[in-house]
């Protein structure tokens, strides 16, 4: 099973957005009062968390044809 790269690569970006969010969170606060501020807070280091696990799984698949042996979470290859 191979895995094409830029899926890793548009997860990333949409986890760099989520970021920025979770960064720019101490302004949620005048926006939106102080409980609505911590649900979207909450909800965004609950999805870093997640899409960071799953980017760092996708990045240990093979992208190339053949490569199946060399997947480092996978069954480990019969030695000769």
């Amino acid at each position: 099973m191979t895995i094409d790269p830029r899926i890793g690569f548009y997860l990333s970006i949409v986890l760099a957005v989520i970021s920025f969010l979770a960064g720019a969170g101490t302004q949620f606060t005048t926006l939106f009062g102080e409980h609505t501020a911590n649900i979207i807070l909450s909800v965004c280091v609950l999805l870093l968390g997640v899409g960071n696990a799953v980017n760092a799984v996708l990045h240990a698949i093979p992208s190339k044809p053949g490569a199946a042996n060399e997947f480092l979470l996978g069954p480990a290859a019969p030695k000769p």
